[in-house]
């Protein structure tokens, strides 16, 4: 049984749980081949360091 995670959202004003959204391989690989490369840290920052999304409002919880 997986454990929910929570964390306090700003927008809704309480505690939530959040989930995190999948990332499309397939498109960052196209962008990161027109942008000769440049997108790859914005890719890598989305494999390493996923957006928690809230399960109640579906807006990304930024933590201080």
């Amino acid at each position: 049984m997986e454990k929910k995670k929570i964390v306090f959202c700003n927008k809704c004003n309480k505690e939530v749980s959040y989930h995190h959204d999948k990332v499309n391989h397939f498109v960052q690989f196209i962008i990161t081949l027109f942008s000769c490369g440049l997108w790859l840290p914005m890719w890598l920052m989305m494999i390493f360091g996923p957006t928690k999304i809230c399960d109640e409002c579906n807006t990304p919880i930024w933590e201080d």
